[in-house]
């Protein structure tokens, strides 16, 4: 597999594609992205910021788990 990461200097985001809260964990680590972002998933109700961060965090990825800067 290319590796996005290995070949640019600047911070990997990945977005896109996801639909559930195991997307954003596979973003980071199988992806080796530095951030994901998503956006239906929290428009639409599915899931909150809140539960994105802690399902995040109990998956052992750092994470700021205070709500300040947490919009929508």
């Amino acid at each position: 597999k290319w590796k996005i990461d290995a070949a640019s200097t600047a911070p990997v985001i990945a977005s896109g594609g996801v639909g559930t809260l195991d997307h954003l964990v596979e973003g980071i680590r199988d992806g080796h992205a530095g951030a994901v972002l998503a956006a239906s998933i929290f428009h639409f109700g599915t899931y909150s910021i809140a539960e994105a961060k802690s399902h995040m965090a109990r998956a052992g990825l750092p994470m700021r788990l205070d709500s300040s800067g947490d919009r929508l």
